[in-house]
């Protein structure tokens, strides 16, 4: 009899537990250079400019107009090291700030504290909660890479931010 009841309520549950919002994914990719021989002492900060937001393309390719946008939140993103075999064991702390020429100070989009020790080449950072619409509904932005270590910097890393937001729309 329990069992039966599980698997009707099963369905039910899946769909109540659903994403009800309407949307669909931004993508970027951003790549940067972590120089060898960092110290500890510092958080280090590396920035790329100009990162063209490809807004008319997202549009188009979901026949919508900038208009329809409701919001654009941070949803996931990730830290890879490239042609490598080293790992993050040197990185304590990560945060992603988005920023424009107009906005310097920008806005924190995600962040990782405490990485562990046997972290791997790739990091998941954990998405912050602002929205960041009047960034990329822009043509262009900028992000701003604050490390922390717990470690030396061991060699040159060539490192890889990809980034995931979700624009969301009325219907």
């Amino acid at each position: 009899m329990k069992n039966l009841l599980f698997l009707i309520l099963l369905p039910i549950l899946i769909v109540a537990c659903g994403d009800k919002r309407t949307g669909f994914d931004m993508s970027y990719r951003v790549d940067f250079e972590i120089p060898a021989g960092l110290n500890t002492f510092d958080t280090h900060v590396f920035e790329t400019y100009n990162i063209p937001s490809n807004k008319i393309s997202f549009l188009t390719a979901n026949s919508l107009e900038e208009q329809d946008i409701t919001r654009i939140t941070p949803r996931e993103a990730r830290l890879s090291i490239n042609f490598s075999e080293e790992d993050f064991y040197f990185v304590q702390e990560v945060v992603i700030e988005m920023f424009t020429g107009d906005n310097i100070t920008g806005k924190e989009v995600f962040f990782r504290d405490v990485i562990p020790l046997n972290t791997g080449n790739d990091i998941a950072i954990i998405p912050s909660l602002p929205e960041v619409t009047e960034f990329l509904l822009d043509d262009q932005f900028s992000i701003r890479t604050e490390m922390r270590f717990r470690d030396i910097s061991p060699t040159f890393i060539d490192a890889r931010l990809e980034m995931i937001f979700f624009a969301e729309y009325e219907q």
